[in-house]
């Protein structure tokens, strides 16, 4: 260990109260390569470590004690979660399955500890970062505290978590300059489809800005500030052309990328993903698939009308469709029930006494219906018409 370290921790030793900065800096030493367990007492003087966190920063804690740590099995208290976890990424990297869990019990307050604490600068926030990408208080904290650059920023596009991808979508400071990690949300499946659009529109602000860089490069240096902020329509058009064509290969990469999921992954996805992703699963060959996707909360009723109007669905998904009250309420999709030649007719003769009258006569008058349906919708247009025979 380097000397002055050592004259730091003597001087250190000898106080009988430290104040902030002090305190900081002796907390940050424990992140050094430099092995300090000889030091042990000053770090213990200043409730920096106890008993437990000391033998785990010696690296004497067996895995056994430090899971029933991170269990609650070995009781410490909350003020040293911050040297626990450090200590864990630290010393016991083989644990992280059971310090996730532990982190995804914390309260908001305590993460926040955690991440403004001195332990978590450099390689060992991106460890907790890459850790809880799709903790959404974590998140959050990372946000209020300002922790977020370009770094971290390329753990948390990887996220699965909606809620979190739609948080960090709207940190424009940082996307603005960084055109990669705009196309990594853009071909992250989960990105909430609000946050697509915002995405795409910073995405041409800023192509459009690189292009009238360029252009004014070769512009007279005297020409009215007025000309120079006037964008030309051709400009606009080009740049639209490319951004087009950049988020169609995004859009080609995505399915390549949904297409090589596992079924449990594409499953997962089917719950949660946005409108690319739930396009591309509904016509999955797996049925389990298939039919997630209509449980995915984001499924919007214009989705399952397509759906319904389309000739290719399976019946699966038509009889699944029918056993959702929310997507029942929608008259047109219930119209596109009764006139898809895949409803089964049971579903189908019920619906029917719910549509208007005309079009029960458009039923009737169908050659894509069944004959029983279309006999059905005939006698029904008449009773309701007081038409004759």
């Amino acid at each position: 260990m380097a000397v002055e370290y050592t004259e730091l921790l003597n001087q250190l030793k000898n106080k009988e109260k430290l104040n902030d900065e002090e305190l900081h800096l002796l907390k940050s030493m424990l992140t050094l390569k430099a092995d300090l367990s000889a030091h042990i007492p000053v770090f213990k003087k200043f409730s920096i470590l106890d008993s437990i966190t000391a033998e785990m920063y010696s690296g004497k804690s067996t895995e056994h004690q430090v899971k029933s740590i991170l269990t609650g099995e070995i009781p410490i208290h909350y003020d040293y979660y911050p040297v626990v976890v450090f200590l864990v990424l630290k010393n016991y990297r083989n644990q992280v399955k059971e310090l996730y869990d532990f982190l995804n019990r914390l309260r908001g307050d305590i993460l926040k500890d955690i991440v403004t604490s001195p332990y978590f600068e450099g390689k060992y926030i991106q460890y907790l970062t890459r850790l809880m990408k799709n903790n959404d208080a974590f998140v959050s904290v990372l946000i209020s505290q300002s922790r977020i650059n370009e770094v971290l920023m390329k753990q948390l596009v990887k996220s699965t978590n909606s809620d979190v991808l739609f948080r960090i979508a709207n940190l424009k400071t940082i996307f603005e300059n960084n055109r990669d990690l705009i196309n990594e949300l853009l071909m992250n499946p989960y990105t909430p489809d609000d946050s697509l659009v915002y995405l795409k529109q910073i995405k041409y602000e800023l192509s459009l800005n690189e292009a009238l860089k360029d252009t004014s490069e070769t512009e007279e240096k005297d020409e009215p500030e007025e000309e120079k902020r006037e964008v030309p329509d051709t400009l606009k058009k080009e740049v639209e052309k490319r951004v087009e064509d950049e988020n169609k290969e995004i859009e080609e990469n995505l399915y390549q990328k949904v297409l090589n999921m596992k079924p449990v992954e594409k499953i997962k996805l089917a719950l949660k993903g946005n409108k690319s992703a739930r396009g591309l699963l509904i016509k999955d060959s797996n049925k389990q698939v298939s039919l997630t996707v209509l449980k995915n909360p984001r499924m919007t009723e214009d989705e399952v009308e397509s759906l319904v109007k389309s000739k290719s669905t399976p019946e699966h998904l038509i009889r699944e469709i029918s056993r959702n009250r929310n997507f029942m309420k929608e008259y047109d999709i219930k119209k596109g029930m009764v006139m898809h030649p895949k409803t089964p007719l049971e579903i189908s003769m019920r619906l029917i006494n719910h549509l208007y009258i005309k079009d029960i006569e458009l039923i009737s008058k169908s050659r894509e219906v069944p004959s029983a349906l279309k006999n059905q919708a005939l006698r029904l247009y008449m009773t309701k018409s007081g038409a004759k025979k």
